[in-house]
């Protein structure tokens, strides 16, 4: 049967091909990097701020502990550029994850915690991308992150509750968008950086397979409490979160290598 030029084009415009295509990459790669596809194209509510949809996929580890919510997203011929305001391309293990954790019959954390991860990775807080306005104060990848940090929580709720009930219970949620981006990281230094003309005057560009941005994705209320204040030199950390930006040749490699260390636990103080 001859193709359809024109229904082509209406499947391929949909994107609908590259999250069937990162959910077979997924299952073909299963038995390698542990992981499998638990959900796909599922319904999410979020009560506490309104939103919807569908996560496109969610993947869940061998031991059904760590689960990442996945929102897939295929550009053509598009470079996105991650910097920070330090300048720097050092990589770095801490992340923000939502914690559910059962025992003694009851749940001791449920919600968002620093935990430590593997691989380390370069960390960003901006994203630049051709086109996009110098006065757009809430950019592609915010709009983005936002809703898929908000579909994670939606998830853990509704599996708060998926466990058993006598055993002690520990499952973490992170936050992952999959692309055919080009990602790139900029490092430069403070002499690179002019007040007159708000521009860089160099800087390397470094290619990246996978990376972290870390900043307030939610626009949602979340009041600092006098302990956020003393334990943190930012006030504002309590509202940042972790999404990780991942090319999709390289998602294998990032699960092969995805790992929580033991010293996260104790990091949580369990």
């Amino acid at each position: 049967m001859p193709t359809d030029p024109e229904l082509l084009r209406i499947a391929n415009d949909s994107g609908f091909p590259f999250q069937i295509a990162i959910q077979h990459t997924v299952a073909a790669q299963s038995t390698t990097h542990g992981w499998k596809v638990r959900h796909a194209e599922h319904a999410w509510s979020n009560s506490a701020d309104g939103q919807s949809g569908f996560i496109d996929l969610a993947l869940s580890d061998r031991n059904s502990c760590a689960s990442i919510v996945i929102e897939c997203k295929r550009v053509r011929n598009a470079t996105w550029l991650f910097f920070n305001s330090s300048g720097t391309a050092n990589p770095r293990r801490h992340s923000k994850s939502w914690v559910s954790h059962y025992r003694g019959g009851c749940m001791n954390m449920f919600g968002w915690h620093e935990v430590p991860v593997d691989p380390p990775s370069p960390e960003a807080q901006f994203c630049a991308v051709r086109g996009q306005s110098t006065n757009d104060k809430n950019t592609f990848l915010e709009r983005v992150s936002g809703e898929l940090i908000s579909s994670t929580e939606a998830l853990a709720l509704e599996e708060r509750d998926f466990r058993h009930e006598n055993q002690e219970s520990f499952r973490f949620y992170f936050n992952a968008i999959v692309t055919t981006a080009s990602l790139k990281f900029a490092e430069f230094t403070a002499a690179d950086l002019s007040t007159v003309e708000g521009t860089l005057s160099d800087a390397n560009f470094q290619d990246v397979p996978f990376l972290r941005v870390r900043k307030q994705f939610s626009m949602r209320p979340a009041n600092l409490t006098p302990a956020d204040w003393l334990r943190h030199d930012d006030p504002d950390y309590r509202r940042e979160n972790t999404v990780f930006v991942i090319n999709a040749n390289y998602l294998n490699e990032f699960l092969s290598q995805f790992d929580i260390p033991n010293g996260s636990f104790r990091t949580l103080g369990l």
